[in-house]
């Protein structure tokens, strides 16, 4: 044997097999590099895909997330760069290395790795629905003494868990709502107990079993339908809430509830597992409730002491008055002390004393107040404080008219929340604003009504963005329905049943021969009946909001000789019966947001009638030449955001001036208009007109209208071309054209639109008191730097301008830096990166809003801001982290107002359906520009067929029914977006 031979035979061995192990190593090395590359793309999709499933309300599931962060983890440690490097660097024996193995090594276990993470990832499900909130902060009046010590005790008995139902019972007004609301906002003691749902639902009295349960079903994201069993609602509650620790407040009970029937009974475990926990609080006025619904606990609110009785008193009816005098000061103690401890009528009663300035006068009320009783109401003594205190304030309002606008706004359902500008319409049709020579000095003094009822503490304002809302106590509705009773004489005067739950109107015979006002809305009505008597004495029908109300018989009309006034708005009838002209006394007829096709041309014998609604009315085609224009006392008009828009039809009118709210479509239209010299534009909307000889000069053809200047309140420029420019004003010749009423602008899907240009004019001379501006979907749009010189902006809402990179410019040296914005929602601007190059105030800002402004990391304004107004800044987790402070202390004092929750709404729309009428994109813009008019809706989106709207203290059942009837709306679901 020759060893040489040997050695070398051995040598090629080691060769041949270095060969295999190298070209093995070279292969684990690639594979690892495009598996690397794999797996980063794969990471790319799922972040994509989480953001996505973010902006549709829907949170990353637990998975997902793991897997996120293990992959990130995996690319970021740079393993797979050193094993490439290293590999790289071997050069012994043509790339062979004894380091070879350990570079195979590392290869194969990080190979092995990377497979493994790309074979668990699916793109399609790493999301899941959002969690329902745990609790939603309510508001709460700034009137509250000495209740610290009663939300403690309740919070230690929700903590106790052999206690499962607490009942706070005492008479109306003495503060069991706001007690309860206080314990729903002790979030810190609350968040510790882990319920999965705290749920807020407001009962009433009268509440049907359904409603609670539709109310809690739409708390925990359950769907219910409308004609469900209330055993098959009990069943699906109790199943969806078996397996969780809830939370229930429930506000206002007049009568006993099964719990089971809520799905809030305790529920048998098997041995070993953990019981979940139910735990309901309710406020009621009786004792005997508390009894009923099985309280562990039962908890009686009394009156203030009477030193913090004297001191909401005081802090109501004023120090200056009160101590003005020691006669005065002495009556005013009495008149205290009759309010027995009742912190709404300290209140109520502090107000209406703060206009007097006499002993007399105090001792009057004093006499008033003694003397004062209401016999025989549900839930009041005959001598019952609060009464007393609401006669009193009641009396003391300046007139009759005052007295029945207040009595008018418990036509609404208990605890609903009252459009003010809806409100206003009701008092103008009844009659009960005076008279002025313009429409715009009407709502001015409307405005001003309420306002005095929310001084007296008769009407309460919702703190909804800017309070367009206003509501009504459930005790001092109790009280005005007794007031329009005659004192309790005659109880079928008025016969209200709103928000009840009907199905069917059926009234009975003594009640047909009295009433006088009748109010059914917000119920479920299918039909009206066909046979009935007359009713002698019905002067105003509320029936709008019955959704399932399609038609009405013509005999129906027939019953109603003395009826003045109408509200059939938001129902689903397509046609009015010819019967119709039998109204003779008919002033007011609301068909608002109906699907109604055609008028009947015998609507012109309704000779009295002063105000035609017909905005929403987008189906609306068919008028007979003479039907309205030969109505003689009409005088207002609405027909704006409707699809009947034929001026020839107004062309009749004459003599005295009307106002009228429009949309137009042409450029022929819009010039048509302004030669309708008795026709005085109210509401303006622009929107689709493709005839443009000059669209630059829009703005030019609107101001050469003067009754247009002189009246118009809202104006709106929807689905437009201009050419890329807007010039408002170009001389000194168009300051004398400026728009004195307007309140509302908005500009929506303009999409060519880069500038909106002054020239020689400044914009405050132009819209001195626009009060709020809404600018969406115009994509090109650079800034809106113009926005800053207006002097009473309040409210500024910004989205999806896709080329904004900053909101203000520049700001010349002569404009002020101080901004009097109370709102400012800025959403879905992808390269906006700084609100203003200059440095700003905001002395009155309330409320900010940020979504989806990922470039947006400096804000224009630091802790000083908290010094004034702010209640807080809402936006993602995420973007309030990445925000650049110049100053620590500045993000120390505004964390504290920073709210990541956000409120999102999703809904299924029919577009296509309606397309058929106004065409596909302009539908689109049409859903978003009514999805941003509703209060609290910061931005709304449309992905194909689903809006996606978010916002704060959002109703989806408000959302649906504004777009019901032109897109068939659809809830989909609510949740709270992080």
């Amino acid at each position: 044997m020759n060893p040489s031979i040997n050695f070398g035979q051995f040598l090629n061995k080691i060769w041949d097999a270095a060969s295999i192990y190298l070209a093995r190593t070279r292969s684990r090395v690639e594979d690892l590099g495009r598996d690397a590359e794999l797996l980063r793309a794969k990471l790319e999709d799922l972040n994509r895909a989480i953001d996505e499933a973010e902006r549709n309300g829907q949170t990353a599931t637990e998975e997902a997330q793991l897997w996120k962060r293990r992959s990130e983890t995996f690319l970021s440690t740079e393993v797979v760069a050193a094993i490439q490097r290293d590999y790289g660097a071997m050069r012994c024996l043509g790339g062979w290395s004894w380091n070879c193995v350990s570079i195979n090594r590392r290869a194969t276990k990080k190979l092995e790795e990377v497979k493994e993470l790309i074979s668990r990832v699916d793109v399609s499900r790493v999301a899941a629905m959002l969690p329902p909130p745990s609790a939603v902060e309510l508001p709460i009046s700034n009137d509250i003494v000495g209740m610290q010590s009663d939300v403690i005790q309740i919070v230690n008995q929700i903590r106790d868990e052999n206690v499962s139902v607490i009942g706070i019972y005492g008479m109306g007004g003495i503060g069991k709502t706001t007690l309860l609301k206080l314990i729903n906002n002790h979030h810190r003691e609350i968040s510790k107990l882990k319920f999965d749902h705290v749920i807020w639902i407001v009962a009433s009295q009268g509440c049907k079993l359904q409603k609670l349960q539709m109310d809690l079903a739409k708390n925990i994201g359950l769907n219910l339908k409308d004609d469900e069993s209330e055993e098959g609602c009990a069943c699906k509650l109790f199943n969806s809430l078996k397996e969780k620790n809830c939370l229930l407040f429930l506000d206002d009970i007049w009568e006993t509830y099964d719990l089971y029937m809520l799905g809030m009974e305790k529920t048998h475990v098997e041995q070993g597992k953990e019981q979940k926990r139910k735990v309901v609080v309710f406020t009621t006025r009786s004792e005997q409730v508390c009894t009923g619904m099985k309280a562990n606990v039962k908890k009686k609110v009394t009156g203030l002491a009477s030193d913090k009785a004297w001191k909401l008193f005081l802090k109501n009816a004023g120090e200056n008055v009160i101590n003005s005098e020691s006669r005065i000061n002495r009556l005013a103690k009495e008149i205290a002390k009759e309010c027995a401890g009742v912190p709404l009528a300290l209140i109520t009663v502090g107000r209406a004393m703060s206009a007097k300035r006499s002993w007399e006068a105090w001792n009057d009320a004093l006499t008033q107040l003694k003397q004062s009783q209401m016999p025989d109401v549900t839930g009041m003594k005959k001598r019952d404080p609060m009464f007393a205190a609401f006669k009193l304030s009641y009396d003391s309002l300046e007139d009759d008219n005052m007295r029945v606008r207040l009595l008018c706004c418990s036509l609404w359902p208990e605890d609903f929340e009252i459009d003010k500008v809806e409100l206003i319409q009701c008092w103008i049709g009844l009659g009960l604003i005076d008279e002025f020579d313009s429409i715009n000095k009407i709502f001015d003094r409307g405005h001003s009504h309420i306002e005095t009822l929310t001084f007296a503490c008769l009407l309460e304002l919702v703190h909804k963005e800017h309070a367009i809302n206003i509501k009504m106590h459930d005790v001092i509705r109790d009280m005005a329905l007794w007031m329009a009773s005659d004192c309790g004489s005659n109880q079928h005067r008025w016969i209200v049943k709103a928000g009840a739950r009907l199905y069917d109107l059926e009234l009975e015979n003594e009640q047909l021969q009295v009433v006088e006002q009748a109010s059914f809305m917000h119920n479920y009505i299918r039909s009206l009946p066909s046979e009935t008597p007359t009713f002698p004495k019905l002067s105003m029908l509320m029936l709008q909001q019955n959704l399932k109300l399609y038609l009405i018989p013509g005999s129906f009309f027939q019953a109603l000789p003395v009826l003045t006034f109408l509200d059939l708005s938001g129902t689903n009838i397509t046609m009015l019966p010819r019967e119709i002209n039998l109204l003779f006394e008919l002033q007011h007829l609301n068909l608002n947001f109906t699907p109604i096709e055609a008028l009947p041309a015998n609507l012109s014998n309704l000779s009295k009638l002063k105000y035609l609604f017909l905005k929403g009315t987008m189906r609306l085609t068919q008028v007979p030449k003479g039907t309205i224009s030969n109505l003689p006392l009409l005088k207002l008009l609405d027909l704006y955001e409707s699809k009947y828009d034929n001026l020839a039809e107004l062309k009749g009118f004459k003599g005295y001036r009307r106002y009228i709210g429009i949309t137009i479509r042409t450029m022929m239209a819009l010039e048509q208009l302004g030669s309708l010299r008795q026709l005085y534009t109210w509401k303006l909307q622009l929107e689709n007109m493709k005839d443009l000889a000059y669209p630059r000069q829009l703005f030019k053809s609107i101001t050469s209208n003067h009754n247009t200047r002189q009246s118009l309140e809202r104006l709106e420029i929807v689905n437009i071309l201009t050419g890329g420019e807007l010039i408002v004003a170009q001389s000194n010749k168009d300051s004398e054209e400026g728009f004195e009423c307007l309140r509302y602008m908005a500009l929506i899907a303009v999409d060519d639109l880069q500038k909106i240009t002054w020239k020689a004019v400044e914009p405050q001379i132009i819209f001195p008191n626009l009060h709020e501006l809404i600018i969406a979907k115009c994509k090109m749009l650079r800034n809106i730097t113009w926005a800053v010189q207006l002097p009473n902006l309040s409210v500024l809402k910004v989205s999806y301008c896709d080329e904004m990179e900053e909101l203000i410019s520049y700001v010349g040296s002569n404009v002020s830096s101080s901004i009097d914005l109370h709102l400012l929602s800025l959403a879905q601007l992808p390269k906006l990166n700084r609100i203003s190059r200059r440095q700003l105030t905001f002395p009155y800002l309330e409320r900010i809003y940020v979504s989806e402004c990922p470039k947006l990391k400096k804000l224009q304004f630091g802790a000083e801001i908290c010094q004034n107004k702010l209640k807080g800044i809402f936006g993602r987790k995420k973007w309030w982290e990445n925000i650049k402070w110049e100053n620590a202390k500045d993000k120390n004092s505004l964390t504290s107002y920073f709210k990541s929750s956000m409120q999102i709404i999703m809904l299924r729309l029919n577009i296509r359906g309606a397309s058929f009428d106004m065409g596909d994109t302009n539908a689109r813009a049409v859903a978003i520009k009514i999805a941003l008019a509703i209060p609290g809706v910061m931005s709304a989106e449309l992905d194909d067929e689903c809006l996606i709207v978010r916002g704060e203290q959002l109703d989806p059942v408000e959302i649906v029914a504004r777009l019901q009837n032109l897109f068939q709306a659809e809830l989909l679901n609510g949740d709270i977006e992080n």
